[in-house]
């Protein structure tokens, strides 16, 4: 053993006991939609409750744009009932207090508005 090898095992022995594993942890949380209509084209949401990293869009298109605490998104495409996208969080100890809110929604073929009120929303893990 050289000189320098009790150091070396003396900096890992330290290193270890400084990790600490009960920081933050990046989450995603999936926002499922239910839909009344089999012919929704776009739907555009808000996201609050924290810092979101970014959103995924699952089949279909995306535009967001992302603030302190919340970020606002258009979904389009062929949508339905289902999974929409996925909202990556920097804390996923934190999830619980993120929301999503439906502000609008449209047909796919005439592009007619249609009432939030009959959809549910939803965001979970």
């Amino acid at each position: 053993m050289t000189a320098s090898q009790p150091r070396l095992w003396l900096a890992v022995i330290l290193l270890a006991g400084c990790s600490n594993s009960t920081g933050p942890t990046a989450g995603v949380l999936n926002l499922t939609v239910t839909s009344p209509h089999k012919d929704d084209g776009g739907i555009m949401l808000s996201v609050y409750g924290g810092p979101v990293d970014s959103v995924e869009a699952v089949g279909s298109v995306i535009h967001s744009a992302r603030a302190a605490d919340s970020v606002k998104m258009i979904v389009i495409g062929n949508l339905g009932s289902g999974v929409i996208a996925r909202v990556h969080i920097p804390d996923n100890r934190q999830a619980s207090r993120y929301s999503v809110q439906i502000k609008q929604v449209a047909a796919r073929q005439t592009y007619a508005q249609r009432d939030p009120a009959g959809y549910t929303v939803s965001l979970a893990r």
